[in-house]
């Protein structure tokens, strides 16, 4: 075995790729036939991601509870059972089936494809230069179901590469009809740092925090993030604060990506965005011991937001181009 490799697996009756780092006993597994999930990620055996307890109770839960799940074409709540785009009205039809809602407003959440079971492996690669690598692709406009909920044509594709001690989730888009389409996705990664939950830390690299209403809603304006949560542009000890806010006007370097993290008593998990992703969603709720730094092109509800003119600044993907985000998760301490 060279520096990196990729394995085949049965696990439950599914197929999973994993991409290996036996230097730095790192494992990450991707099952592709649900929703193409990184459902486990382990540095010197310990868990990065908050892995499902088995693939049949994460199916049965329906809630996108582990791993790190896509969601698209919509990231998180949608405020109404319809959407706009370039003032078109689009309806979401329930008796599909492919789509959640989320209590106690039964909003539209996380997309269309968390669950899907046609993604398919179109390359997977290991070299010590490039490291380990899978892509996985699902062809959008070959399926009805998913065409009359979100009807624009076209391909998404996901690279996961694991090198250097980074997991990189390259996520491509491209528009193969003949007509504008809105670009709005995201992840929903959650992390298991060690030690006590009350002493873990926070990093949020972002100036701004959107105001929401009481579904979760971005009104459109946004506070300081520091006037949402004190600390948390510097470290943010979490003690017993539920914390669940959505944040833009991200802090970037000179290679324009911004880094966020969270500690606990040794690991440390960076959550690195590029440009592609201008809102994080930070999720440490009080019932389960994880965090979520969820990376997403843009604010919750930004199609129905862009058409009443809250915001200006969704992605219009035009026909034949294509639109590309990445994100890296960056262990250390394990």
């Amino acid at each position: 075995m060279g520096k990196y490799a990729v394995r085949k697996k049965s696990v439950e009756g599914h197929t999973t790729y994993h991409l290996l780092d036996p230097q730095r006993k790192m494992d990450f597994g991707v099952v592709p036939d649900i929703g193409n999930l990184g459902y486990n990620f382990k540095a010197n055996g310990k868990d990065v991601l908050f892995a499902p307890d088995s693939f049949e109770s994460y199916i049965q839960a329906r809630g996108l509870g582990r791993g790190n799940p896509l969601m698209a074409p919509f990231a998180n709540r949608i405020d109404r059972d319809y959407y706009y785009f370039q003032g078109k009205k689009y309806l979401l039809n329930d008796e599909l089936k492919n789509f959640l809602r989320t209590p106690p407003l039964n909003y539209p959440i996380h997309g269309l494809l968390a669950y899907d079971t046609r993604w398919e492996v179109v390359r997977a690669h290991a070299s010590d230069a490039a490291g380990a690598s899978i892509t996985s692709r699902l062809v959008f406009y070959k399926h009805p179901e998913l065409m009359a909920q979100f009807p624009f044509a076209h391909i998404n594709e996901i690279t996961y590469t694991l090198k250097g001690g980074k997991l990189a989730c390259s996520t491509k888009i491209t528009n193969v009809g003949a007509s504008p389409m809105p670009v709005h996705f995201g992840y929903h990664p959650y992390f298991v740092p060690d030690g006590p939950r009350d002493e873990w830390t926070l990093h949020i690299a972002a100036k701004s925090h959107w105001i929401v209403d009481d579904g979760l809603i971005p009104t459109g304006q946004t506070e300081p993030a520091e006037t949402f949560l004190p600390e948390s542009t510097k470290s943010l000890t979490l003690g017993k604060s539920y914390i669940d806010g959505g944040f833009t006007n991200l802090v970037r370097g000179r290679d324009g990506l911004a880094h966020f993290w969270t500690k606990g008593k040794n690991h440390q998990i960076e959550v690195v965005f590029d440009k592609g992703f201008s809102t994080a969603i930070v999720f440490a709720p009080l019932h389960t011991e994880m965090v979520c730094i969820e990376p997403q092109t843009g604010p919750t509800n930004a199609f129905n937001l862009q058409h009443e003119g809250k915001i200006q600044d969704l992605i219009v993907l035009k026909p034949q181009r294509i639109f590309q985000a990445t994100f890296w998760i960056i262990p250390t301490g394990f």
